[in-house]
């Protein structure tokens, strides 16, 4: 009975907890009206209020506020100061009212005595109408002359170069056999194996010979297509770039430079592996009734590129080439014309300009590039070092090709060297087959051997920070899988094996 003794059915304790609300709601209003009437205080001051009362309020119920001087008024509360205002709310500021902050909220007094809420002034609203928001669109367009739009150019994020129209235009709807693309992918799992055995070396080397040969091989692929190296993404990053641009250098030479070569001729889409692409042959009959079989470039051919300038021209160390010798086809057996081979793979792309000759290049420009082979000359081949020599002629007046080497040497222009099968057996560096590229060499000097056919010898060096010359071990040129090929091409001509 005692519960309902104001007959509103409240406890003792539920009225006490009702007058103590009422009594801080009260107090809370008479301090901001205080505060409100009376003069600017500081900010010290302003804190020392709001914390002295706030202590009183959580001291157990006593509603008289502490001395300044109290150990307890000098507690660090978690409350903030605001500005005086005649709201009965004065806690609540509205969020439109208030300005950024400086710096982040403190935990400490002081902290809070330097970073307090300030309600919007008629200055304020004054800077609200002049400055508009960086962040939001001005309410009306802004009027006079449209402001001048400059083009800032993008960011390129890409490692590798941009990809070439036709890898643009595949159509990845096209049909393909998953066998294929299963094979291209691998060369992503064998990159992914020599990275992850990096610190490994023995399981390194294996990965890494499973990785060259399968790079060999991929030379040759003839069900390439442009949906399988699109759905792959071994020209995109992630691919075969990671080969050349890893900076642990976990891959050797060779393979960085065959990564680089497959890289670059598929990006430029030439998916024909066949030695002969762009070399188209017909058979020709003579006015005797023979028939001739010749061969010339393809007009047309994407791959093709011009022999007439000095520097690698976009060659990679170790390239390699066959080599075709002009023949007659009579009705009974094969004749050939000369003992000289043709050398139009090596035009093709753009590392020698000559069908037979052995030193091509341009009056006054010097030579671009020479093929060492037999020829009966007293060439000596030291691998780094070498004696070429020039043409013989027919009176005292050097050769067009001696002069070109001769200007070579004054002009300071490398000079491109191809080795040829043709050289001697002794010669530790002569390819198994066809031509090969062994790098830019400086014409670093010469002497005349002969007078009376100005015979000349030039010395020749090889440049310094390229690669070593492929002729031995496992990074040889030409490779197994490139011999084959070549068989396979002499056995369809009917030259055999």
């Amino acid at each position: 009975m005692a519960g309902n003794a104001c007959g509103l059915g409240f406890s003792f304790r539920e009225k006490l907890r009702v007058a103590k609300e009422a009594a801080v709601h009260e107090a809370w209003h008479r301090i901001g009206s205080e505060l409100a009437a009376a003069e600017p205080v500081t900010q010290a001051q302003d804190w020392q209020k709001v914390a002295t009362f706030k202590a009183s309020e959580n001291d157990g119920g006593n509603r008289y506020p502490l001395k300044s001087d109290s150990p307890e008024a000098s507690k660090s509360f978690d409350i903030w100061p605001v500005t005086p205002s005649t709201s009965i709310y004065p806690g609540l500021v509205s969020a439109r009212k208030r300005t950024s902050v400086q710096g982040s909220l403190p935990s400490s007094r002081e902290g809070a005595e330097a970073c307090i809420f300030k309600t919007e002034t008629a200055s304020t609203k004054d800077d609200r109408t002049t400055k508009r928001s960086r962040l939001a669109p001005p309410k009306k367009p802004i009027r006079g002359p449209r402001p001048v739009y400059q083009a800032i150019a993008n960011i390129e994020t890409r490692t590798t170069q941009h990809s070439s129209k036709w890898y643009e235009e595949i159509d990845t709807r096209k049909k393909f056999a998953r066998k294929d693309l299963e094979s291209l992918k691998n060369l992503h799992r064998l990159i992914r194996e020599c990275l992850n055995t990096h610190e490994n070396g023995v399981q390194l080397d294996v990965a890494l010979a499973k990785f060259r040969k399968r790079l060999h091989q991929a030379e040759f692929w003839d069900f390439l297509s442009g949906v399988l190296i699109k759905k792959s993404r071994l020209l995109e990053d992630g691919g075969l770039s990671v080969v050349f641009l890893e900076e642990r250098s976990t891959f050797p030479w060779d393979i960085i430079s065959d990564s680089w070569s497959l890289h670059q001729r598929w990006f430029s889409g030439q998916l024909d592996p066949h030695l002969l692409v762009g070399i188209e042959s017909k058979n020709k009959t003579t006015s005797s009734g023979k028939s001739v079989k010749s061969r010339n470039l393809e007009g047309g051919y994407p791959g093709g590129r011009s022999v007439n300038c000095a520097g690698e021209n976009e060659l990679v160390n170790g390239q390699w080439w066959l080599v075709l010798r002009s023949f007659v086809l009579t009705t009974d057996r094969l004749i050939f014309a000369d003992d000289r081979p043709l050398q139009i793979c090596a035009l093709r792309d753009g590392a020698h300009g000559e069908m037979e000759a052995g030193i091509h290049g341009q009056a006054g420009k010097g030579a671009y590039s020479i093929v060492m082979s037999s020829g009966g000359y007293s060439d000596v081949d030291n691998g780094e070092h070498i004696t070429y020599c020039g043409t013989a002629s027919a009176n005292t007046t050097p050769t067009a090709g001696t002069i070109l080497l001769k200007e070579s040497k004054s002009l300071h222009s490398p000079v491109r060297v191809l080795r040829s099968y043709a050289l001697p057996a002794s010669n530790q560096y002569r390819p198994a087959k066809g031509l090969r590229y062994d790098g830019l060499y400086d014409v670093v000097g010469y002497n005349i051997l002969d007078e009376e056919t100005a015979m000349h010898a030039f010395r020749m060096t090889r440049r310094e920070g390229q690669d070593p010359i492929r002729y031995q071990g496992a990074v040889r040129r030409p490779t197994d899988e490139q011999l084959v090929e070549y068989a396979k091409i002499r056995q369809l001509s009917g030259l055999g094996m």
